[in-house]
């Protein structure tokens, strides 16, 4: 065969290896960015993720957060006046109570979703609490007793998830710092997945009790990698010598009536 055939082959077979080369790499990023989706064609929210910490709603290194929230007079009151070692207002979590929504969602631990066409499921690797919630819109249960976490329903809108959550029993607090959450709030989450290793996350409080208007923080969640595992959580390991040494104050449910509708 002609030398001149052979070289033109050889860099012919060899411009066809390199295109196919491309291509495949080039599908494998773009399956790395594919959003994955239940049975019923909506974004799936299954994974490991981490949050945003957010110890401070109002702080302002972190994107997202709150410039400054409207209290209303007594959500006012309850801020001035918060006294973590005052065991009626203070930090429920030292005594290992449940954190609630949104000290999970801004916790510095991961949490684990779960989610088929009917539920999203929370798994916190904080104090390993979990919250199970109906993603068919359904109406909330009038009879549901309040609670720290609240009786929650999910919904579409497009692709995007929103959760709200009402029934809450008023323990809780915003975040670490302390910020006031009464038992009249509405919690409206949502979970927008943008690619296959973030979700868009908001949380906004409508709390009548708490704030003369709604305010929303947004997050952005990054997906774990392959292999992640969140771990045990075991409170009250570290926290039981405390509190019964007196180091650490019980907490004492608030005698403090909560704001009328």
């Amino acid at each position: 065969m002609n030398s001149q055939i052979v070289k033109t082959l050889v860099k012919n077979a060899a411009l066809i290896i390199l295109i196919l080369s491309f291509g495949i790499g080039y599908t494998s990023a773009q399956n790395a960015e594919e959003i994955p989706r239940l049975s019923n064609g909506k974004p799936s929210m299954t994974g490991y993720w981490q949050q945003v910490r957010r110890a401070d709603v109002t702080d302002t290194r972190r994107p997202g957060y709150v410039a400054e929230l409207p209290y209303s007079e007594w959500g006012l009151a309850q801020w001035e006046k918060y006294d973590r070692t005052d065991p009626e207002q203070g930090d429920y979590a030292g005594s290992c109570m449940p954190f609630g929504i949104s000290r999970t969602v801004f916790g510095p631990w991961p949490i684990a979703l779960k989610h088929d066409n009917d539920h999203l499921v929370m798994l916190a690797e904080q104090n390993s609490w979990f919250h199970m919630i109906p993603t068919d819109g359904r109406p909330h249960d009038p009879d549901f007793p309040s609670s720290w976490w609240g009786d929650s329903v999910g919904h579409w809108e497009d692709d995007t998830l929103v959760v709200v959550t009402k029934n809450l029993n008023g323990y809780t607090k915003v975040d670490t710092a302390g910020h006031p959450m009464s038992s009249l709030a509405t919690i409206i989450q949502t979970f927008t997945r943008v690619d296959a290793n973030t979700i868009e996350h908001t949380f906004t409080l409508d709390d009548p009790g708490a704030y003369t208007e709604a305010w929303t923080v947004s997050n952005t969640w990054t997906h774990q990698p392959e292999g992640f595992r969140i771990m045990e959580y075991s409170c009250m390991e570290n926290n039981l010598t405390g509190l019964t040494s007196g180091s650490l104050l019980p907490w004492i449910r608030p005698s403090e009536t909560q704001p009328e509708d």
